[in-house]
């Protein structure tokens, strides 16, 4: 019989982020190993097959960087309920107190479950940034008020939890620099196998595509991919098309931009499709933890241009398989020998390719069931 796993999620599709993506890809491998029940807010429609949903209505507002998010009208009953009839939690829920990790943890230890967070990004850096509408005249005292809020709340939570699950190594390095006290177990991200080299229906012809996928955002830092663009366009003019898959508050600096494309938002699909019409893939956020875009940009082969931000460290080697900058400078100059140099691209894009074909998401699921019988055999 197949043990009882309750995830608790606060983004879910049809939402487009890091965290709906890990979800609807890692569903159809726990399925196969778990009775999965999950818990959350009504986003819009939604089946995920061999799982049950348990979805709570939302209050529905819009502030800078969200289309269709809410705040849950949590039922704390029916989370006593699930947590008491599950095996185990896996929970991947932001680390903020309106929540039903909020409730569901307080749960487990009375009813003694095991209790696992999935730890995606470092909450009280990056939820300020975009969940805070920039034209709030006192943005940045809410925005630095909210990183201490969050922080000691997600310390302390994350201290209660009895695993806590990173993608990477250096996340647990980030957050023991930020004081947080946990057991720690890395279970890698994965990519799918929509992500690979080829040709796609939305290839540009005679151009060097050079491409971002996500948020259109402040903390995205698109101006800076932008400027740089701009410059190397008007260096090498009819040769370069720049590609934004994506959509956000900020779309409109690229309005009068020339040689600029802007999809809105795509399907997941759609991003693969998008990624293998790119030759170049640039990440200038200020703020991130795994940039599952970018292992999704060399699982299907491009070169890709970021900052040295998070956890990117732990899978892009600088100057190998991709490459760091550090301001709008170093990324033209980047860009401009990748775009000028085929042979070194190709070069790049290989080594992209080849370092990153371990990633899957059955082996995050594998590395999550390991990590729950590993903690079951030692707490017996």
């Amino acid at each position: 019989m197949k043990k009882k796993l309750l995830l608790l999620t606060d983004t879910i599709d049809p939402m487009v982020d890091g965290a709906s993506i890990f979800l609807r890809n890692i569903i159809p491998f726990l399925s196969e190993k778990f009775d999965v029940t999950i818990i959350a807010p009504n986003l819009g429609e939604v089946a995920y097959d061999g799982v049950r949903l348990i979805q709570f209505p939302t209050i529905k507002f819009k502030p800078s960087n969200f289309s269709n998010y809410g705040i849950p009208k949590i039922n704390p009953r029916v989370i006593a309920r699930e947590v008491k009839r599950c095996d185990f939690v896996l929970n991947q829920e932001s680390l903020q107190p309106i929540t039903s990790s909020f409730f569901a943890i307080r749960y487990a230890r009375k009813y003694n479950k095991p209790f696992f967070t999935y730890t995606h990004a470092i909450d009280w850096e990056s939820m300020p940034e975009y969940v805070i509408p920039e034209y709030w005249g006192i943005s940045w005292i809410i925005r630095k008020i909210s990183r201490l809020i969050l922080r000691v709340y997600g310390r302390q939570f994350l201290k209660k939890s009895n695993v806590v699950i990173i993608p990477f190594f250096s996340v647990g390095t980030i957050l023991q620099k930020n004081r947080v006290q946990a057991h720690f177990e890395v279970a890698p991200v994965g990519t799918s196998d929509d992500f690979h080299h080829g040709k796609s229906r939305y290839e540009i012809p005679e151009k060097i595509v050079i491409g971002y996928v996500g948020r259109i955002s402040r903390e995205k830092g698109l101006n800076v991919l932008l400027s740089a663009f701009q410059k190397l366009d008007a260096q090498y003019p009819n040769k370069l098309r720049l590609l934004i898959v994506g959509d956000g508050p900020l779309r409109s600096i690229f309005n009068d931009a020339k040689n600029v494309t802007v999809t809105g938002f795509v399907s997941h699909k759609e991003v693969a499709e998008y990624l293998r019409a790119m030759h170049i893939f640039v990440l200038p956020s200020i703020s991130e933890t795994s940039s599952i875009a970018t292992l999704e940009a060399m699982r299907s082969g491009l070169a890709c241009v970021t900052r040295d931000v998070g956890c990117i460290r732990d899978y892009l080697d600088n100057g190998k398989n991709g490459f760091f900058f550090t301001d709008e400078n170093s990324l033209y100059d980047i860009l401009e020998r990748l775009s000028t140099d085929e042979t070194f691209r190709k070069k790049i894009c290989n080594a992209a390719l080849e370092s990153t074909s371990k990633y899957s998401w059955k082996n995050t699921v594998d590395c999550l069931e390991d990590i729950f019988n590993r903690y079951n055999a030692n707490s017996n």
